[in-house]
């Protein structure tokens, strides 16, 4: 206990737009790492958003931004990070990037057919608003292809200013499947990614509005 409160007073707890204004560049360099939370099993749905206006919610550096763009889709990329849009448009200038808040999208109701985000909501504190946006802005019968990765410990990240973590908040699969629906989304497929313990890694759930 008493090494946690150490850790915890050695190293500072940002807020994502901060937090990722400082790992950016390193966080891109990690692809095979991020990709491990999924397993494949997202490349259905990317092949299945060909000629289909899609959304990337908390795309960061554009891991599955570039994917679903070499898949044929209108791809949007959104993050509260700059410098996280910023790599991404040196990637693939042709991506749409827009930077805001996944709990207030500055888009329309109805805009998109597909939904991504993966990774993003361990960054949500309350995972409500950012499933409502979702619902708002997704065309009737739309999907949301969501990743919901569990951190046993938060990463402990230094750089020349010194240690630091972004917050996160783990939110259990039973919790997160039970709000979509309560807020009417339906769920087609759940998949859940484990470890050799049998501890869950990740949950995928495929929702349809």
């Amino acid at each position: 206990m008493k090494s946690l409160d150490l850790l915890s007073k050695m190293t500072k707890r940002l807020e994502p737009k901060e937090g990722y204004a400082r790992f950016a560049s390193e966080y891109d360099k990690l692809e095979k790492y991020w990709d491990s939370f999924e397993k494949h099993h997202l490349k259905p749905y990317i092949e299945d958003s060909k000629n289909k206006k899609t959304l990337d919610a908390g795309a960061g550096s554009g891991r599955l931004s570039i994917r679903l763009s070499e898949a044929g889709a209108d791809v949007t990329a959104l993050d509260i990070s700059p410098e996280m849009l910023a790599i991404l448009k040196s990637k693939n200038p042709d991506i749409e990037t827009v930077e805001g808040d996944l709990e207030n999208m500055p888009f329309k109701d109805g805009t998109f057919d597909i939904v991504f985000s993966s990774l993003a909501l361990v960054h949500l504190k309350k995972i409500e608003p950012f499933l409502d946006e979702c619902y708002r802005v997704l065309k009737d019968d739309g999907k949301l292809i969501l990743v919901n990765v569990h951190y046993r410990k938060p990463m402990i990240l230094k750089d020349e200013k010194g240690k630091y973590t972004i917050k996160c908040y783990n939110h259990f699969p039973r919790h997160v499947r039970e709000t979509a629906e309560e807020l009417a989304f339906s769920v087609e497929d759940e998949i859940m990614v484990t470890e050799g313990d049998d501890v869950w890694v990740s949950q995928i759930l495929v929702l349809k509005k």
